[in-house]
């Protein structure tokens, strides 16, 4: 071929692109539909991450500071003597919320504020805590929970009035089993502890129950069926004290 020959151009091939076959169009329909579900699948999980995030945070920010004064909530905390007291009963005109648990110790509601305080932004407290702890910690310790929690609540509920409750007395003549090593000797002697403890705190005030359900140095019988847990007579004798605070 002469060099000076000119190139021969196929114009139909340049400026009339070869027509997509059915299998290729099929082919790009299938990788588009493809890359919607990829993009559909993101959003699907940006937004539930989203709204999943700041629930969550919302939810970090409501237990961080009770700073509202509330209405009347009172949430009485403890062990099984709480667990026991039927407070609708007893406080029919009261809003009243039991947050006692049965073989409950301080490390217990330490480790559960939330749900056993927190959640109902009390107006009032009253703590019965210890008496579980008396068979195997020492007072030292007994009474450093109990600030542990005095703290915790007035951390985050600062408002909230908190009434601490003397360790009740125990009768052996009663349920020696039940009882244990319990003795009152020692629970005077840590209820006075416990006392001081409280004047120390903030927005704190310690009730002294354990006297008017005492009788010749151990707890009334007419109180108790068991010799530590009160029958109905003995929360009556409770909550006359306790409605001198409402």
């Amino acid at each position: 071929m002469n060099k000076n020959s000119k190139r021969k151009v196929n114009y139909r091939r340049t400026f009339f692109p070869k027509i997509p076959t059915y299998n290729n169009i099929m082919y790009y329909n299938s990788l588009v539909k493809l890359l919607l579900a990829v993009i559909l699948i993101f959003i699907i999980f940006i937004s539930y991450h989203f709204v999943t995030f700041n629930h969550h945070k919302t939810k970090i920010k409501t237990v961080t500071k009770y700073k509202d004064i509330v209405a009347e909530n009172l949430v009485f905390l403890g062990d099984s003597i709480t667990d026991f007291y039927d407070l609708d009963k007893f406080y029919p005109d009261h809003n009243v919320v039991n947050s006692g648990i049965n073989g409950n110790v301080s490390d217990d509601i330490i480790n559960d504020m939330y749900n056993r305080v927190y959640k109902y932004n009390p107006s009032k407290v009253f703590l019965l805590i210890g008496t579980n702890q008396l068979m195997n910690d020492d007072d030292e310790k007994i009474v450093n929970d109990i600030k542990t929690i005095l703290i915790k609540i007035m951390d985050v509920c600062p408002q909230t009035k908190i009434y601490v409750e003397s360790i009740y007395p125990v009768n052996k003549d009663l349920d020696e089993f039940m009882v244990k090593t319990r003795d009152n000797d020692r629970i005077v002697a840590l209820n006075k502890k416990i006392k001081k403890m409280t004047k120390e705190q903030k927005n704190t005030q310690y009730i002294n129950i354990y006297d008017d359900l005492l009788k010749d140095n151990k707890l009334n019988s007419d109180y108790s069926d068991d010799g530590l847990h009160l029958n109905d007579s003995g929360y009556q004798v409770v909550t006359d004290i306790i409605k001198k605070y409402l």
